[in-house]
């Protein structure tokens, strides 16, 4: 199938406009409080992950911080769980957790 330039150009543009939706309408299909205790469970020994626990983070950043981030988004969140990392746990994630983990992370912007 060959794409026209129309085509591909309003793909093109579709794929830019949502990339600026405000971070308020972005969201995750996952469950905040699953992922909270996720995060409690799995992510205490570096980052601080409850806003009471702000500023305690080992060496992480809080989740809190993490969330009130301006560049901070869902598809960030879930690509950045999906990679290794050189000092971060190399955990095999299945895809509902990120997205509760995601959901919880992003529900802290309102804390």
């Amino acid at each position: 199938m060959i794409m026209r330039p129309a085509v591909t150009l309003s793909v093109a543009v579709g794929t830019f406009l949502a990339a600026l939706q405000p971070l308020a309408a972005q969201s995750s299909r996952g469950n905040a409080e699953s992922g909270r205790l996720y995060s409690v469970n799995w992510c205490t020994e570096c980052h601080s992950v409850e806003p009471e626990t702000a500023g305690i983070g080992r060496f992480a950043p809080d989740f809190s911080a993490v969330a009130k981030s301006p560049s901070t988004s869902a598809s960030g969140l879930k690509a950045f769980l999906r990679s290794e990392h050189i000092h971060m746990p190399s955990y095999a994630l299945k895809p509902a957790e990120v997205d509760d983990i995601v959901s919880y992370i992003l529900s802290l912007r309102r804390k």
